[in-house]
């Protein structure tokens, strides 16, 4: 399931140089009636952030959980910046793909990395990625958290958390489990889970929550760790046997949840969040934070996010920092005490 490296094309040879370029500018100017002094004032002029539309790139195919956050997000944000934003999803290799096209843009905050608790804090436990977590990128804010469900496939003949394990004790390698490709939180809760009940699942990773949902509903897989799946346990297509956040879900709330049967240990709670490339202006940042601190209490927003196990919560600053820090370190141990691997 590996997906090749994007990498930008080496530049054409021959023509002028870039400096040879600058420096017959700079002989053009007094041509001009522009004295060379005045290029500082030019730079000044530019014009203020935004001045066109900006991008939000989702590193994962739509309909996963990452774009359901992006959805609402985004046509409000553009309202209060007064800027088209747009959103670009660009899905593969466990998101490393779209991760790497925001850590090699230009820090100007036109194009913004919509981004879940893996690509920061469990892929480069896992993988060897096209970018530095800690260094490439500039944190803006979280944008909601997600409360997983586990889901099964009807056809296994258990209806609750208790039963699924004693089932996968007594059929060891019997069960599979979809994922939204590897080193995301979606392989590492079912990892984290099969390590405290002292069970195996077998890991099928694909190209996003969305096709590993349709995976899961045709009999592909026998379960599947992700808020994506609440609409289909709601409306009873597949069995619903535990939810994954620190609390019952409001939208499931006749299930425990994996803390509260004694089957998650310990592991980092799935969040989404906004980020730039490293070095993204102060400015730039701290417009995006008032922003999205109007637009994640917007009940329409709140309402769109609920029913796929979305919950909007504006956090950033030093409280943000500390949350990806402490998650790198959790997500880190949790990869080394279950041997979770790239498939």
């Amino acid at each position: 399931m590996h997906e090749p490296e994007h990498r930008p094309a080496p530049p054409r040879s021959g023509g002028l140089a870039p400096s040879t370029i600058a420096r017959r500018g700079l002989l053009a100017l007094p041509m001009l009636g522009l004295p060379v002094l005045g290029m500082p004032a030019l730079v000044r002029a530019q014009p203020a952030w935004p001045s066109r539309p900006i991008t939000l790139i989702v590193p994962y195919p739509p309909g996963g959980s990452t774009d359901n956050v992006a959805r609402p997000v985004a046509p409000r944000l553009g309202e209060l910046l007064g800027q088209t934003v747009l959103i670009e999803n660009r899905g593969g290799a466990g998101g490393s793909i779209g991760a790497a096209a925001v850590a090699q843009a230009k820090p100007d905050g036109y194009t913004l990395l919509v981004w879940p608790t893996a690509i920061l804090t469990i892929s480069p436990h896992m993988m060897r990625l096209p970018y530095d977590p800690q260094r490439d990128f500039t944190p803006v804010g979280l944008l909601a958290m997600s409360d997983a469900v586990v889901a099964m496939h009807p056809r296994v003949p258990v209806r609750d958390i208790r039963g699924l394990v004693d089932y996968a004790r007594a059929n060891p390698g019997a069960l599979r489990f979809s994922s939204a490709g590897n080193g995301t939180i979606t392989q590492m809760t079912g990892e984290i889970f099969a390590d405290a009940a002292g069970i195996r699942l077998e890991h099928v990773p694909y190209r996003g929550s969305a096709p590993a949902l349709t995976a899961l509903l045709a009999g592909d897989v026998e379960l599947q760790f992700d808020p994506i799946a609440m609409p289909a346990v709601k409306d009873g297509r597949i069995i619903g046997l535990a939810t994954t956040g620190e609390t019952r879900s409001p939208e499931l709330p006749g299930l425990p949840t994996l803390r509260e049967a004694g089957f998650y240990g310990e592991g980092g709670l799935s969040f989404h969040a906004l980020a730039g490339p490293a070095g993204l202006p102060a400015e730039v940042i701290a417009r995006l934070v008032a922003a999205l601190e109007q637009v994640l209490v917007m009940p329409e927003v709140v309402r769109t996010m609920a029913p796929v196990g979305l919950r909007p919560q504006p956090e950033s600053g030093e409280t943000f920092a500390r949350r990806i820090e402490r998650d790198r370190a959790i997500f880190g141990d949790a990869v080394r005490r279950t041997g979770a691997r790239v498939e």
